[in-house]
């Protein structure tokens, strides 16, 4: 398995996604009312939370069993869907149940049909995740990068036709985005599927086996994307005005563009440590680690430097008021990345319970945090309660990182000259080259 080239294609991948990504951000801003990009978002969220927690851990534990000897492909997958399906079977089912509590208190009370559009939203998002999932651990990550760039296109184009051409607002948007999505799952589904094949019937063993890795999993997976977006859940809980729960989800979406270099790297490292020995896992970690804080750091410098002109530019006058909790998140982006590569090797250590305890801690700190400052300070108040979460699981997971490898905290955090030297090697041809020409 080829670390440099997957880590890279995935890269160049969520550069495509990020001008995809920035396009759909700016025309949802400058087509909706900022009432109605809040509720967007709000639903936006909810579909995420349906993926998460319907996803039992078998995005990781399908990459673990495919990668175990004697065991079948098929089977693996197999055992992958059977639980994925029936988790989001009993999910969905007690959403409408329970679908007025949920909308009073969690979806603005819009109305029921947006509910609808969320568990559609994160089916797409759950099915479309284990593909990748899947994709990944045969190595084909050129299936799924083509899975996400088109998931991205095709989001930005739905989102176009129904707002600028069919002027359908805020539900047609969501109900056209929905269906393009669940169409390009079922195409994709069925090109990495064709590759591992699947055994519906894949018998106890396996489905024990797939279950009891994914579970052991889950709670980092789970947790870790509850950290990112409680607080938009929670504004909707505390009945913040819509517009500025819109104001904050530009600021989000724009630090989102950051995670261009953390996603492709995170992808591409879990698949690479399962095939290390021991003994490389943590200095290989660290190495990476290093790096990606190197490309985080000077990523965000840039942000930070165009973000007040940028931002009332691209989304319009009053999401300038999005700049400021902008720079407050920025900070916590260079955390929440080192965190993502660090866990990546308690995973391929066989230790993802360490990963569930340290964000658990850290989603009771945002929770408590948020509960406190969004009544007093707002959007503000949020932003904030991240900065101080991801500290405590950055902080955490580094210091058990380094007692457990022996790696040194500038080992972990600071790259050093030798590992700056391929890249001024590049810049130097490069102005070279520009020189000549």
């Amino acid at each position: 398995m080829n670390f440099a080239r997957n880590a890279s294609s995935t890269a160049l991948t969520q550069v495509a996604r990020t001008f995809l990504g920035l396009g759909l951000a700016v025309l949802l801003a400058r087509w909706l009312s900022e009432s109605d990009r809040g509720i967007y978002a709000v639903v936006a969220t909810a579909g995420l939370f349906v993926d998460q927690l319907s996803q039992l851990g078998m995005r990781f534990s399908v990459i673990y069993r495919m990668s175990r000897p004697g065991v079948s492909r098929a089977r693996a997958v197999g055992a992958a869907y059977v639980w994925t399906v029936a988790a989001f079977a009993v999910l969905g089912a007690a959403a409408l149940a329970c679908s007025g509590p949920l909308r009073a208190r969690f979806l603005l009370d819009a109305e029921p049909i947006f509910l609808w559009v969320a568990l559609a939203l994160g089916s797409a998002d759950l099915f479309s995740g284990l593909s990748d999932a899947v994709a990944r651990g045969i190595d084909r990550f050129d299936l799924r990068n083509a899975d996400q760039i088109t998931i991205a296109a095709v989001t930005l184009v739905a989102t176009w036709v129904a707002l600028v051409v069919l002027h359908w607002g805020l539900l047609g948007t969501l109900l056209l985005t929905a269906a393009a999505r669940l169409a390009v799952l079922a195409l994709f589904t069925g090109l990495t599927l064709a590759r591992t094949g699947i055994d519906f019937a894949p018998g106890g063993t396996e489905l024990r086996e797939s279950l009891a890795f994914g579970l052991s999993s889950h709670p980092q997976t789970l947790l870790g994307k509850v950290h990112e977006r409680v607080d938009v859940m929670l504004m909707a809980a505390l009945m913040v005005d819509p517009a500025q729960i819109a104001i904050y989800a530009v600021a989000v979406s724009v630090i989102d563009r950051l995670r261009v270099v953390p996603d492709s790297v995170s992808s591409a490292l879990l698949p690479k440590l399962a095939t290390l020995a021991d003994g490389e896992k943590g200095p290989y970690t660290a190495r990476v680690s290093r790096h990606l804080m190197f490309w985080v750091v000077l990523s965000g410098l840039g942000l930070a430097l165009v973000a007040p002109f940028a931002l009332p530019l691209l989304f319009g006058q009053p999401y300038a008021a999005s700049v400021l909790p902008l720079y407050v998140l920025l900070p916590a982006t260079a955390m929440l990345s080192l965190r993502w590569m660090i866990g990546s090797y308690f995973v391929a250590i066989g230790r993802p319970g360490f990963n569930a305890r340290v964000q658990a801690l850290s989603v009771a700190v945002n929770v408590a945090a948020n509960l406190f400052a969004i009544p007093r300070f707002g959007i503000l108040g949020a932003a904030a309660s991240s900065l101080l979460s991801y500290g405590v699981e950055a902080i955490a997971t580094v210091l058990v990182f380094r007692r457990v490898t022996r790696c040194g905290l500038r080992q972990i955090l600071v790259a050093g000259r030798d590992d700056l030297r391929p890249y001024l090697g590049h810049v130097r041809r490069l102005r070279e080259r520009l020189g000549g020409a």
